[in-house]
């Protein structure tokens, strides 16, 4: 949890947004009105703002191939950079932010960071791999589980194969440590925030 001077609270839910500590709501300041939540999940899919319909958030996620459990509700995040990213949250846990009666904005890695006209964008947090390709306009975006270093070879790998991806500049966010031991060498270009 970080607590931001504008009366903001911003909370990363890791482990795919299914587990949450109560202990972190009593936490937050009763000044902070604002919560911005990270949802650290590889059940997340990206639609363009002005196609979207939350009405279809859930199909949506479905038809990409994710099952969305009993115990699970889907949330949007706000609008950034023209997407949209529909993510799945364990309901109580989003019952829980939704009590303590603040303005609550949702967010993710895959669409945070700034975009780009060519290059890749990498994001690892916790075990999942957020990249995104861009020449001349986005040209992939995905969320990957990545269990082992190996995983992270190869989804990068297989990524390079279609997008050609080691020969364009990359910028490198979150566990950079962990990028910059298995990656360094693979990029052409690459800047590690």
């Amino acid at each position: 949890m970080t607590h931001k001077t504008d009366n903001t609270v911003s909370i990363r839910l890791l482990s795919g947004g299914h587990s949450f500590s109560q202990s972190l709501l009593r936490d937050i300041p009763a000044e902070c009105n604002n919560l911005v939540v990270e949802l650290i999940t590889t059940k997340c899919v990206v639609r363009p703002a002005e196609s979207f319909c939350y009405d279809n958030a859930q199909h949506e996620l479905e038809e990409m191939g994710y099952s969305i459990d009993e115990n699970e509700c889907v949330v949007c995040s706000q609008t950034k950079d023209g997407m949209v990213a529909i993510m799945a949250i364990n309901a109580e846990c989003y019952r829980s932010l939704l009590s303590l009666n603040r303005n609550i904005t949702i967010s993710s890695p895959i669409i945070n960071g700034e975009s780009m006209d060519n290059g890749t964008y990498i994001a690892l947090v916790d075990d999942v791999l957020y990249v995104r390709v861009y020449r001349d306009g986005l040209r992939f975006i995905e969320a990957m589980p990545v269990v082992s270093d190996a995983d992270l070879l190869f989804y990068l790998g297989s990524i390079d194969s279609v997008y050609n991806i080691y020969n364009m500049y990359a910028r490198a966010t979150g566990d950079v440590k962990r990028i910059k031991s298995v990656c360094r060498r693979l990029f052409k270009e690459i800047v590690f925030e």
